[in-house]
């Protein structure tokens, strides 16, 4: 089967292989310069979500770029680019990149119909692939900018549920983030403040409001805890199964793809 490169991938392979091949006229919006190649804000923002990750991992990606770009403008001196070999890797890497995008294209325009009953008998037939490899929570989490709001977010759920709660505050200016029945492993739930909350809640309890960041103020239901080697039920994590058994009937239409190339271009095999 062939391996699939992501959009990240292929945007560094093509940055690697063509940034330094012509020289850029000077920009002003820069992140990093190595001698003529430049990296903008838009190319880094290609690259990263440069409004959630942290600082620590957008200067990684920086020094990367900073690296990749000092060795290339280096071979580019040594006459490496001219090199038969550079030249066959090269054309190598255009046939699996190639290959990648109609990969990557065949699944995105690829539809999958199934009745539900599939889905299930999915599960019953692969439960062991749903084992829990760490204790996990089922947890409904919302955060609001505005302390207030969500004081009374929380009122709201104890006075009815978190479903009709979410419904009185839809589209709230103030909710900055918004997650329903979403099972997590303990280390994904973060920051570590919330998690010590969520795995001393009890089953549908709600928690008091958590100050979960600067302005940021969170309230979190635990629906169930699922210990470690334990299998949830069907119910817990029907889209997880869903979205597996998608992803392995689109395997099989895709190995019956290839199989129709096969039989529709010449193919020789000599030893």
């Amino acid at each position: 089967m062939i391996k699939h490169l992501n959009p990240i991938s292929i945007f560094l392979f093509t940055a690697f292989i063509l940034g330094g091949c012509s020289k850029e006229s000077p920009k002003k919006n820069f992140v990093a310069r190595v001698n003529d190649s430049y990296l903008t804000r838009e190319d880094l923002s290609r690259l990263i979500d440069t409004d959630s990750v942290n600082n620590f991992y957008k200067n990684e990606v920086i020094r990367n770029w900073i690296n990749k770009e000092l060795l290339y403008q280096t071979a580019l001196k040594k006459g490496i680019l001219k090199e038969d070999e550079f030249n066959r890797l090269i054309s190598d890497a255009k046939k699996e990149l190639a290959a990648s995008m109609l990969v990557k294209k065949y699944y995105d325009d690829e539809k999958v119909d199934y009745e539900p009953a599939e889905v299930e008998e999915f599960y019953n037939q692969h439960k062991d692939d749903f084992k829990r490899f760490y204790d996990s929570y089922m947890i409904n989490a919302i955060t609001f900018n505005d302390e207030d709001k969500a004081i009374k977010f929380r009122s709201t759920v104890l006075e009815s549920d978190w479903e009709k709660a979410l419904n009185v505050f839809k589209g709230d200016s103030s909710i900055i983030q918004n997650k329903s029945n979403e099972l997590l492993y303990n280390y994904e739930i973060h920051p570590v403040t919330l998690f010590r909350v969520v795995s001393d809640l009890n089953p549908n309890e709600v928690s008091i409001v958590i100050n979960t960041g600067p302005g940021l103020y969170t309230v979190v239901q635990e629906i169930q805890k699922f210990d470690q080697g334990s299998i949830p039920p069907y119910e817990a994590i029907k889209p997880v199964v869903e979205s597996r058994f998608v992803a392995q009937k689109k395997e099989e239409l895709l190995s019956n793809y290839i199989k129709e190339l096969y039989s529709n271009n010449e193919i020789e095999v000599r030893n």
